[in-house]
């Protein structure tokens, strides 16, 4: 509600902003707004928008910015959309090898208008499972990292940190960090930080404009992932995780388990640097079509729920984006005694009606316009559908619209149905 340290442009831009705030506010804790929040989650369309090719989000910052300036210009969405712009020569630099990326200078770029891509792979093969359980922040350092950084190879010789309980113990380890190749990995991490640092300058400003410009609040506090997802998304990926399932289920468990303290600190941080409580948790191995129900029940959501209940008690709101179809989970969710107005959850092809059924009593929804309709439908199916599911969710309050998946892709007069929707349909 006070956006620390802005000024905004008028007084009625102020009060623009905290009458947007506030409808967020409201819709959390399950009550009616003024009007239904319309929640665009544009990301390559905004860059897509102003002419530039997507890998000038990785190597073009200021192209990012004017971007975003102008995408909020010429569709005024309610929320700052702040798509992300990624810093591809860091990344370059530390040679990154679980996603591909245009204009890189490795092997494997994509083509300049390609977002990115992930690349699937084993990066933890199933014998490591012992060590991550037992030492989670050790196995990410010297074993993991240098496996997915091409260039970071070094820090396999990081030193064990213990050593420096005792002032006999610093010698070592400071030598040990002096030279050879993880004195090299730590100079490239350090270059990488400082390119990292140079390259959001630009966002960060245009993310500020919007502010105090047009009054769009920022939704964007951090990130984390549930845990099931940590290990089968970049680690084990999703053809190990699957069969790890039924070849060591007690591993699986366990080491979700052991991530999640991690999961949970991963969002308390980026919260703080932020000073915006919500949390995006993008869902991905738990959707339907991933497992069945039962080992949903049993792999996934124990470990799921917990990082919720921890993020909770840190004064957080968690925001899973549910990818895919959560249709047969949502039973499984909503008995299981989560705290009332405490979350929201933005669904992608969940049915709407099941999801406000189950839900709308202790819960924020909102989500499940089809991001295809954005590029392939007209103004008036997607005013249509907006219509339609304005009537099935918005009754009695606690639900914004929003799309079921980010949009790369869009045709502008479809942009502006769906802003206008809910100004429309939405009050």
């Amino acid at each position: 509600m006070t956006p620390n340290g802005k000024t905004f442009a008028s007084r009625e831009v102020a009060e623009t902003f905290r009458r947007r705030a506030q409808r967020w506010m409201d819709i959390i804790a399950l009550k009616k707004p003024d009007r239904v929040p319309n929640l665009l989650l544009a990301d390559g369309v905004v860059i897509e928008h102003a002419g530039f090719k997507q890998a000038d989000a990785f190597y073009r910052p200021e192209r990012m910015a004017e971007a975003a300036l102008r995408f909020q210009e010429d569709f005024q969405p309610d929320y700052s959309t702040g798509a992300p712009s990624l810093p591809g020569g860091a990344l370059d630099l530390i040679g990154y090898t679980c996603v591909r990326w245009p204009g890189s200078s490795r092997s494997g770029a994509l083509a300049e208008n390609i977002r990115f891509q992930y690349a699937e792979g084993e990066y933890m093969p199933a014998e490591d499972y012992d060590q991550l359980i037992a030492n989670p922040d050790g196995y990410m350092l010297r074993t993991y990292i240098p496996r997915i950084f091409e260039n970071l190879k070094g820090l396999e010789l990081l030193p064990n940190l213990y050593n420096l309980v005792e002032i006999v113990g610093i010698p070592g380890v400071l030598a040990s960090v002096a030279s050879g190749s993880l004195r090299g990995s730590l100079e490239k991490i350090l270059k990488a930080a400082d390119m990292a640092v140079e390259h959001m300058k630009p966002m960060k400003a245009a993310n500020l404009q919007i502010t105090w410009q047009w009054g769009a609040p920022s939704l964007r506090g951090g990130m984390t992932k549930a845990p099931f997802d940590i290990i089968g998304d970049t680690m084990r990926g999703t053809r190990g995780i699957m069969l790890d399932m039924y070849r060591h289920p007690d591993k699986v468990i366990a080491a979700c388990e052991a991530v999640t303290p991690f999961a949970i600190q991963m969002a308390t941080k980026s919260a703080l640097a932020s000073g915006n409580p919500y949390i995006s948790i993008p869902l991905h191995k738990g959707a339907d079509g991933f497992m069945s129900k039962e080992q949903f029940a049993k792999f996934y959501w124990p470990s799921f729920k917990a990082l919720l209940l921890g993020l909770i008690e840190a004064g957080l709101i968690p925001s899973p984006f549910v990818e895919g179809s959560y249709n047969q989970r949502l039973d499984i969710i909503a008995e299981s005694g989560l705290p009332s107005g405490k979350t929201s959850w933005l669904f992608d092809k969940t049915d709407m009606k099941a999801a406000k059924e189950k839900f709308g009593g202790w819960a924020c929804i909102g989500g499940n316009v089809p991001a295809a309709l954005f590029a392939t439908g007209t103004p008036q199916e997607m005013e249509d559908y907006c219509q339609r599911l304005l009537d099935i969710a918005a009754p009695d309050g606690g639900f914004f619209l929003a799309p079921g998946a980010v949009i790369d892709q869009a045709r502008p007069e479809n942009l502006l149905a769906f802003i206008n929707s809910t100004r429309k349909y939405g009050v």
